[in-house]
């Protein structure tokens, strides 16, 4: 899958003014939140006004939930492509979640304040859509039958979840290392250093 397929607005976001409203809501809400972005904010960002805004879409909520659903179902969707190419198991879910989130830093950043509030929208969207939980089922089911790959006793799901939380924040929060390392950590090894740790863990494996 194109690295910037969880970047591209939906079939029905036109070319033209709509797609700036698109990619400038993108950005507040990764910067704001839901509740901290304005839809001020998001029609200066893509320089027009808020009537132009509201001819495209009823309202802030409404923005919200296309670009979250959106984020979330062309992720999955990569999520699910990279584990069909990668090596299986454990390793491929780590290495697949770590390369989706990495690919979308802004995608992920939304993914983080989301999960802040406690998903709200998240939980509205999955209550009107279900299957829209399936990649992470998918993602546990591979965790869960990979005997080889995956601590006995592990529960799958909330393994995903972790994994893909701390991906998220990772993808969004990588600068922040900067304050404390002589050098700049690339995204590349970024995703080196977490697949290890996730996988690995801290401790010597006589001692896990």
């Amino acid at each position: 899958m194109d690295a910037s397929a969880a970047t591209k607005p939906p079939p029905n976001v036109r070319p033209g003014i709509a797609e700036r409203l698109w990619e400038a809501s993108r950005v507040e809400f990764s910067l704001r939140g839901y509740h901290g972005a304005r839809v001020q904010g998001i029609a200066r960002r893509a320089g027009c006004n808020v009537a132009l805004l509201y001819r495209h879409w009823a309202s802030k909520k409404a923005l919200y939930l296309d670009v979250l659903r959106t984020i979330w179902q062309s992720t999955g969707d990569e999520i699910a492509q990279l584990m069909e190419q990668g090596p299986g198991g454990a390793a491929g879910v780590v290495n697949a979640y770590l390369d989706a989130m990495l690919h979308d830093p802004v995608g992920a950043q939304i993914f983080v304040r989301e999960y802040l509030d406690g998903a709200p929208f998240l939980q509205q969207l999955v209550a009107a859509e279900p299957s829209l939980t399936e990649r992470v089922k998918a993602a546990a089911r591979a965790l869960a039958e990979s005997a080889n790959n995956a601590r006995p006793g592990l529960e799958p799901t909330l393994a995903v979840l972790s994994i893909g939380g701390l991906a998220a924040f990772a993808a969004s929060a990588h600068e922040s290392s900067r304050i404390f390392l002589e050098h700049a950590v690339t995204p590349e090894a970024l995703r080196e250093h977490l697949s290890d740790l996730l996988l690995h863990g801290l401790l010597p494996r006589e001692q896990a």
